[in-house]
């Protein structure tokens, strides 16, 4: 009797235990990493001009939504064209960090999500040197004016190799990680006849020189690339440019950096 209790005893226990192993196996728990890094990379947008503090700008809403735990490295410079996000070094810190950051064995530093905004002081420019001064006040001069349509062209030229090598450095760096690229706003559509010619260098114009503006370039590339979504910003802003920018006519306020935010945030992979 006792012999045959202790074997009965040890199939049971026998039993339990391949049975806990079998759930264990079938169930096992995921690895929750927490934590991480985003980086963005642009302008005085991403520097948060215009917005009365410094968690209203689009960058602190969508780490934010990211969570307060996420590490954020903010490379916008205020006045930086696509020139010169590639020469004063903000590329290179962001593709650097990027490769050391998602190679090493620590995954709670990794770089989770990149954004990229630039052009805006591209065609600024123009604005400043030639619109502002009566040279080319509107759409019909630009394209009669062979200064003004060799401004815009040159503007538009040097801005798409300059754009396909940021985004071409930052997919080798990190294939898998999410890039959010963003089109421009036009922040003089309430503004007549500029507005019009904001809309030219923005989205071009059928039958003219420039059937293609500036963001027709980021589409383009956007869609050359996996792993790289869109936040349209020029549709965001679109009929609520009054409201939406700042007293200098060009930056958001904080009702902008919140709908440049939003249209970040449902770009973003989940």
């Amino acid at each position: 009797m006792a012999s045959g209790t202790t074997a009965a005893a040890c199939v049971l226990i026998a039993a339990l235990l391949l049975a806990a192993c079998g759930e264990s196996k079938a169930d096992p728990q995921p690895l929750e990493v927490e934590g991480g890094t985003y980086i963005a990379l642009g302008d005085s947008l991403s520097a948060g001009v215009g917005a009365s503090a410094p968690e209203t700008t689009f960058v602190a809403l969508v780490r934010q939504h990211m969570g307060t735990d996420v590490e954020l490295m903010n490379l916008g410079h205020s006045g930086d064209t696509s020139s010169d996000l590639l020469e004063h070094g903000h590329l290179d810190e962001a593709v650097e960090a990027i490769e050391v950051r998602n190679s090493d064995a620590d995954e709670s530093n990794d770089v989770r999500l990149v954004t990229l905004e630039i052009g805006g002081n591209d065609l600024l420019r123009i604005y400043f040197s030639l619109v502002q001064t009566g040279v080319c006040p509107n759409v019909e001069t630009t394209l009669e004016n062979p200064e003004c349509s060799a401004a815009l062209r040159d503007a538009l030229d040097s801005f798409q190799p300059n754009f396909e090598s940021m985004v071409e450095a930052l997919r080798q760096a990190g294939p898998d990680v999410p890039l959010v690229l963003m089109t421009l706003y036009n922040p003089f559509s309430f503004l007549g006849r500029v507005g019009e010619l904001g809309e030219l260098s923005l989205n071009g114009q059928a039958g003219s020189p420039f059937p293609e503006g500036l963001n027709d370039i980021i589409l383009s590339v956007a869609a050359e690339h996996q792993g790289v979504t869109v936040a349209d910003q020029f549709a965001a802003f679109a009929d609520k440019a009054a409201e939406l920018i700042s007293s200098d006519f060009i930056h958001p306020n904080d009702a902008g950096y919140r709908a440049m935010a939003d249209a970040i945030i449902a770009a973003m992979p989940e």
